[in-house]
């Protein structure tokens, strides 16, 4: 079929430029193998391990101040600190003996250490390389170390908690002490108790008077009620026995409104208490009911004039009260305040005494003994592929390039041919 590809005519190509494949190969190899036994250098990688290991304990002595530790998110930052700028700077100052000139700058460092953590987040790899095994190892315990130093003071900074805390703690205190002097600077002119008093005599007169006033639109009925059963009487007859005693009952009525002291009557004869008549009888009550009635426009007067003084008493008792409500809260707010900050200064002194950090030095690196690196075989295997598949691409360049020539040099030997 057209469509078919022969790979005969491929294989012979191969076959036929062999040399050319083989030449093409074994060079880069040759040349890889020179430069990787003759020319680089061997070099050496040194691990130091650091332990994550956050706070032991967390004291809480009051809930209402508690300390944050997210040490998951921690995780994710301890890699990117292991390389920072302060911290590659502190290595190459405190390195005893320092690295050569040519190793002891800052990008320098940076492109041959590397810090990461593996399937453990909580354990932090520093990995060192150097052609020098003796200097690998340096660089990896100096690095660790100043690492631990680093991280522990940056998170940890337990020293300053007892400063800042202790600072605010004085400040509560002087605020606590303001609270109560102002509170016990009140309480010496505190008229509560005395416009309690006040207000719960007038109330109490409100009382009585309004007692007294319902007491005498009794009265002020039955003496109209009598005074019309008399009008219906013979005004010159004289007035019996039931409504001389109706008469006084209720003037006795009328004046025990006005008294406190009851006054009770004993009648011992069936006669006639007087020789009043029944006109004398009606002038006697009306004159009654005009005392009655201006003794309730008394009344209604004093309950006028009591009402305004009520109301300034319970005014001037609320004020007094919001204002020994609010000394008290803000004695109460202090207080609390000063308790909870005392709590936190006492922990944070004891968590300051506590040396083991963040992070600790888990493992110190120890001289290599094998390099990791050139890797020679590998770099030979990668130039002879390499030089392999530019032999192939050579050897069908060459064939293409010959038989082209050959091609044209035999459409000009039978043109001259023609010619001729």
């Amino acid at each position: 079929m057209e469509d078919e590809i022969d790979l005969r005519q491929y294989l012979e190509v191969l076959i036929r430029r062999w040399k050319w494949i083989v030449a093409l190969t074994l060079i880069p190899a040759l040349v890889a193998a020179a430069i990787s036994f003759f020319v680089l250098q061997p070099t050496y990688e040194a691990k130091a391990l650091v332990l994550i290991t956050g706070p032991r304990y967390l004291l809480r002595f009051d809930p209402r101040v508690e300390t944050i530790s997210d040490i998951a998110t921690a995780y994710k930052a301890y890699p990117s600190l292991a390389t920072s700028d302060d911290l590659l700077k502190q290595v190459l100052d405190v390195l005893d003996p320092p690295l050569p000139e040519n190793e002891g700058s800052l990008q320098a460092l940076r492109a041959k250490v590397s810090a990461s953590t593996g399937a453990d987040p909580s354990l932090l790899e520093l990995k060192a390389t150097n052609g020098v095994p003796q200097q690998a190892a340096q660089v990896a315990n100096t690095w660790a170390g100043q690492y631990v130093v680093y991280v522990n003071e940056l998170y940890g900074r337990r020293s300053e908690d007892v400063i800042f805390f202790s600072e605010q703690l004085e400040s509560a205190r002087q605020a606590l002490e303001a609270a109560e002097e102002a509170l016990i600077a009140f309480q010496a002119r505190n008229q509560s108790s005395i416009l309690n008093a006040e207000l719960a005599s007038a109330r109490q007169a409100q009382t009585d008077y309004l007692a007294d006033q319902r007491a005498i639109v009794r009265i002020t009925q039955d003496i109209q009620a009598l005074r019309d059963q008399l009008s219906q009487q013979p005004s010159g007859r004289a007035s019996s026995l039931a409504d001389d005693l109706t008469a006084l009952l209720l003037q006795i009525k009328a004046f025990n409104a006005e008294s406190t002291v009851p006054v009770q009557l004993q009648v011992s004869s069936a006669e006639s208490l007087s020789d009043k008549t029944i006109a004398e009888q009606v002038a006697f009550l009306d004159d009654l009911m005009v005392n009655v009635k201006a003794k309730s426009a008394d009344i209604d007067a004093q309950l006028n004039a009591l009402a305004p003084e009520i109301l300034r008493l319970q005014q001037a008792l609320e004020e007094v009260d919001t204002e020994l409500d609010r000394l008290t809260r803000d004695r109460d707010v202090a207080k609390n305040t000063y308790l909870t900050l005392a709590n936190k200064v006492e922990e944070a002194r004891i968590a300051a005494q506590d040396e083991s950090g963040e992070v600790q030095l888990a493992s110190r690196a120890s001289v290599p003994t094998s390099p990791i690196g050139p890797r020679k075989m590998m770099n030979v295997a990668i130039a002879a592929s390499l030089g392999l598949l530019l032999g192939i691409f050579a050897a069908f360049f060459v064939d293409f390039w010959q038989s082209t020539q050959e091609t044209d040099g035999r459409a000009s030997g039978q043109g001259e041919a023609r010619n001729g």
